[in-house]
């Protein structure tokens, strides 16, 4: 399940950075069931981690989607490679340019905490119970703390995924090798 994550006491939020966005789970019934992709195997609710985070993402700047409507689309339209790897740069295409695909960098809590006080959330990978999961952090006020569920965040988080809306201008350049996203073996957490 993609949640919503604070980071808690690690790094602080600046006063006037509170998001307001509509947690989603990969295990909803209306799209759990639906394949990942391609894959004969995985399913939205098995393994699509990534693509529930970015969908809350997107709701967050303004596009109607949810994990089940941007699956179908990234199948359809060559957003995943090798059958259920999300294509990062995707979203940019996905949202017609309204969010673009910035950058795929390091868990640096600076860089983090500085997307965050822009008011851009992140998407994180992180370590569940040995296996690679996607969350999408935020500044809530009323929402999980990372650190209550993944522990650290300074060694919690493996790497970001940032996006830029184009609103804002401007833009990261991002490492074309690091394109894709496996999305294996996601384990749904209730809240």
């Amino acid at each position: 399940m993609a949640v919503a994550s604070a980071l808690g006491q690690q790094i602080g939020a600046a006063a006037d950075s509170s998001m307001s966005i509509a947690v989603m789970g990969q295990q909803d019934a209306a799209w759990a069931g639906g394949p990942l992709g391609t894959s004969a195997t995985e399913s939205i609710g098995s393994a699509g981690c990534a693509i529930t985070a970015v969908a809350m993402m997107l709701r967050y700047y303004g596009l109607n989607t949810d994990p089940g409507a941007f699956n179908v689309w990234l199948t359809a339209n060559g957003g995943y490679a090798y059958d259920d790897m999300l294509i990062w740069d995707a979203v940019t295409r996905y949202s017609g340019g309204r969010v673009a695909f910035s950058g795929w960098l390091d868990p640096d809590l600076g860089t983090i905490q500085a997307e965050l006080d822009a008011g851009r959330p992140v998407v994180a990978e992180v370590s569940l119970g040995g296996n690679q999961h996607f969350v999408l952090l935020t500044w809530f006020a009323d929402s999980v703390r990372f650190i209550d569920r993944y522990g650290d965040p300074a060694v919690g988080i493996l790497s970001i995924r940032t996006f830029m809306p184009a609103d804002l201008g401007g833009g990261r350049g991002y490492d074309r090798a690091n394109w894709l996203a496996n999305a294996v073996a996601a384990v749904h957490l209730s809240q």
